[in-house]
């Protein structure tokens, strides 16, 4: 996919201004695009949007990364990855939507000199969308539809139990085995490669099992979500290495404690903030976020990507990894 000076130059009005940076996010998300269609070039392709944040100087400190996981957080509907690229190209969004469903769903129209906003496509190259701001009609647009969601205290653990439980389920397809222990109070749970290979059944597959995520029994049902929420986020960070690079990455060689628990306690908190649950994550990452300090060298590309396949997990089912499968379940006949 190439694009010529014209055609970025009608994706954004700053494009005109800061050229580099828009075919800077254009190029990232050709190639990123590409990678999707061959999972072998992952291992290139890890670390290119990092590398384009230290170039502009984006999201290199608190309150710009606070900033970004807020608006994160707000469109809870949107992947976290689109929803980053959305920021990148126009932070101040307020709702989007294709120029399709603005009319169908909303009775208005894109205007003419509106700025199209690239996100990525499941399953194919990139799609359009456009800022409510960026269109009219004769209908008011519904204020309802922009506030942020919420549940209300009686309702946390009864998401957090449906969450969990449809995670235990899926994470098997990762080769993750969910087991409970008897901890103290100040041990919420871990993560760790299997030291005894097992198998654990998946819709009609028998998966081997890679790694054992050890919680707490003795916690709150919110707790225990939160729990694997972190360990989840230290797994698909790559921080124990990786099953399949085309599914998360092998990042064991990131030594640094300080950049392994912000990256985890990150994805924890986007994960439950963008589903009204309130976690002990923002404490951790607060003095950060809030103090406007240095953020550690963290990959907010792996965060974003970590994030997002763990609501993948809570939301739908997930192929399992061929690597992992050991065979085939025996169907019995009548």
């Amino acid at each position: 996919m190439i694009f010529s000076p014209y055609d970025i130059k009608h994706f954004s009005h700053d494009a005109v201004k800061q050229p580099r940076a828009a075919v800077c996010i254009i190029k990232h998300i050709d190639s990123w695009t590409k990678n999707m269609a061959d999972n072998t070039n992952r291992k290139k392709e890890t670390g290119e949007l990092d590398q384009l944040f230290q170039r502009v100087g984006k999201y290199r400190n608190g309150r710009d990364l606070d900033g970004l996981f807020k608006f994160i957080k707000k469109f809870r509907k949107m992947a976290p990855y689109n929803a980053m690229l959305l920021h990148m190209q126009r932070p101040g969004s307020i709702y989007v939507a294709s120029a399709e469903d603005w009319e169908s769903r909303f009775n208005r129209t894109v205007k003419p000199e509106a700025r199209p906003l690239v996100l990525l496509k499941p399953f194919g190259p990139v799609k359009f969308v456009f800022d409510v701001l960026d269109t009219e009609g004769p209908d008011p647009f519904p204020e309802d539809i922009l506030e942020p969601f919420k549940i209300s205290d009686e309702e946390h653990e009864y998401e957090c139990y449906r969450a969990l439980n449809s995670l235990i389920r899926r994470i098997v397809a990762d080769g993750v085995s969910y087991h409970e222990m008897d901890g103290g109070s100040a041990q919420a749970g871990r993560i760790q490669t299997a030291s005894v290979r097992q198998e654990a059944e998946y819709c009609s597959y028998v998966m081997k099992t890679e790694y054992n995520l050890l919680v707490n029994r003795n916690l709150g049902i919110v707790e225990k979500f939160v729990t694997v929420l972190h360990e989840l986020g230290h797994l698909y960070c790559g921080h124990l290495g990786t099953v399949d690079i085309g599914r998360w990455p092998d990042r064991r060689r990131e030594d640094s404690l300080k950049v392994r628990e912000f990256e985890a306690e990150s994805v924890s908190w986007l994960v439950c903030s963008r589903m009204g649950i309130d976690s002990k994550s923002e404490k951790y990452l607060s003095d950060y976020l809030e103090g406007n300090e240095p953020v550690p060298p963290i990959s907010l590309d792996e965060i974003l990507k970590a994030a997002g396949m763990i609501e993948a997990r809570i939301n739908s089912y997930v192929s399992p990894c061929k690597s992992l499968i050991a065979r085939v379940k025996e169907t019995r006949r009548r």
